[in-house]
């Protein structure tokens, strides 16, 4: 049995493999990568095992109140919660009033915030410029929302694949540290949404009310800047 003492060293040397995974000479890179993966799958270890694994608070955080919920802006939120460790969801209130939740730790549930609202804008921006009817303009809210949410969650999955790297003062971060990030802030909100909440999923293909205003808008979404999506580097994963 490894004893505690034996548990930090391991940890610290795991720990020191993962900073050196991020170094720019890839075949050093590469060994330590995989020598930290060695030593995770020998003393049957994740990522989230090194680092305080007492569950934090998560809490709900009102976004918007509306009477009418808009599909677009759901598809894209959901994306965009989901990049930032986030649950979004709605729940019906009285009169007819439809409230838009996030759930998630408070930092990320603001940043999930600060991102939603920047591609809402580029989105209304775009459709102000477009020329066609109210049906074209809806269309080509939607084609928009649909390619970023897609774009975004082709992201996430690349990242959980390779990693994210390094930017301005932002450390790499290897792909393991990533999964693993987004497994232990899932189990967080798993738990809470199985204790508070019952929350439908909706599984209807959006209708289209012009399919040329739909692939104006794909083409447009596909050239919205993601460079103000929040990275998950802002999140610490290790300690130290």
């Amino acid at each position: 049995m490894v004893q505690a003492l034996d548990m930090e060293k391991i940890a610290d040397k795991i720990q020191k493999l993962l900073a050196l995974s991020s170094s720019p000479n890839e075949a050093e890179a590469a060994q330590a990568a995989n020598k930290a993966q060695e030593l995770l799958t020998l003393h049957n270890l994740s990522i989230s095992d090194l680092v305080d694994n007492d569950p934090q608070e998560v809490l709900e955080e009102t976004i918007d109140e509306t009477r009418r919920v808009l599909t677009w802006k759901s598809h894209l939120l959901q994306a965009v919660a989901k990049a930032n460790y986030c649950l979004a969801f709605h729940r019906k209130m009285r009169y007819g009033i439809t409230e838009t939740m996030l759930l998630g730790r408070p930092v990320n549930t603001h940043l999930s915030r600060i991102q939603y609202d920047y591609l809402l804008q580029a989105i209304e921006r775009l459709t102000k410029l477009s020329k066609g009817d109210r049906a074209f303009k809806n269309a080509f809210k939607l084609g928009a929302a649909m390619r970023i949410a897609s774009r975004i969650r082709e992201n996430m999955e690349h990242q959980k694949q390779v990693g994210i790297a390094a930017s301005g003062d932002s450390a790499a971060v290897c792909a393991i540290v990533v999964r693993n990030l987004y497994e232990k802030l899932e189990a967080e909100i798993q738990a809470y949404t199985k204790q508070h909440l019952r929350i439908e999923r909706n599984r209807y293909t959006p209708s289209i009310s012009s399919k040329l205003g739909y692939v104006a808008g794909q083409a447009a979404g596909e050239q919205v800047s993601l460079n103000k999506q929040i990275n998950p580097n802002t999140v610490k994963h290790l300690p130290g």
